[in-house]
């Protein structure tokens, strides 16, 4: 059973949707106003929101914002619903940080299942990475909406750890498991003197980690970061009986290099932003990195 508030100027829907979801064995809360919305979930440590878009006080938008910006419900999930469900209001919904938009009058299985899977993920959100121990892709980019939506300015940086996946072929996914490992405690090394108690370090997937650090600590984190790998490489292989980066490179089937790509780019506090642009800028940064080489790339436009 999961506890749900029910956001809605339309008090006959909201007492079908309190019936629907009590039938499906969840205990539901029903509000009228929106400015209700995040002090009902905070006090009540609601599974889930679900907000009409269309509320005559304060939006669903706007809800789905301060529930972001709240350090204790900002992974609840939320639930938009209304009848103005064009592409373009979806889009603007989800960059607020909604994890669905669902158009009006919708089907009661569809809404069914909708909710069952946002229940499920959000389950789950806080469990570490199995792999490297740091949190999940999923929690990080909730931290990013954070922080979008607290209007708190934020650099992302990223590290990478090129030639991996010809690694882990070459070596074997233990080898290649260990070396993710190695860039997971690197980075928690690194973040300690940031002094922050909100740095916190992700998996985002394959060879790819990202944190979020203050603005004006990210370039010399990336530093130390690099710096770091660099360091600690030839010990790496090494411990894996393999020979240091640069030895017997011309002999055939060598053992890749696997080396860091860090860059990083800096968020202000203004209005508008997203989680999405955010990535893309980043993939950005990516691709021009990729083709230059490994090394430092920080993006110093301010957005």
């Amino acid at each position: 059973m999961a506890k749900i508030i029910y956001v809605d100027w339309d008090e006959r829907l909201a007492g079908a949707i309190r019936e629907f979801l009590g039938a499906q064995g969840h205990e539901c809360v029903t509000l009228t106003q929106g400015a209700q919305a995040c002090e009902t979930l905070r006090e009540s440590k609601a599974d889930l929101a679900i907000a009409e878009v269309m509320m005559p006080d304060v939006c669903g938008f706007e809800i789905c914002r301060r529930v972001r910006a709240d350090h204790e419900t900002f992974t609840t999930p939320v639930m938009l619903v209304s009848h103005m469900a064009a592409e373009e209001e979806i889009q603007h919904g989800l960059a607020q940080g909604a994890d669905d938009y669902l158009a009006k009058p919708f089907d009661s299985n569809l809404f069914q299942t909708r909710i069952s899977s946002l229940l499920s993920n959000a389950a789950t959100i806080h469990e570490s990475d199995p792999l490297t121990g740091l949190v999940s892709h999923r929690l990080e980019k909730y931290l990013v909406q954070q922080r979008i939506s607290a209007r708190r300015p934020f650099a992302l940086v990223c590290l990478e750890l090129v030639n991996l996946v010809e690694f882990g072929r070459r070596v074997g996914i233990d080898a290649r498991n260990k070396v993710l490992r190695e860039g997971a405690r690197i980075l928690s090394v690194c973040g300690k003197p940031l002094n922050d108690a909100a740095f916190n370090p992700a998996h985002m997937g394959a060879g790819h980690f990202m944190c979020l650090t203050e603005p004006d600590m990210a370039e010399r984190f990336c530093d130390w970061v690099h710096q770091s790998w660099n360091d600690h490489l030839a010990g790496l292989y090494t411990s894996l009986g393999l020979p240091a980066p640069g030895e017997g490179a011309r002999v055939a089937n060598a053992v890749p290099c696997v080396s860091a790509l860090v860059y990083s780019t800096t968020c202000s506090s203004r209005a508008g932003g997203s989680v999405q642009e955010c990535f893309e800028t980043l993939a950005s940064i990516r691709d021009h990195a990729r083709r230059t080489g490994g090394g430092i790339y920080a993006d110093r436009r301010v957005r």
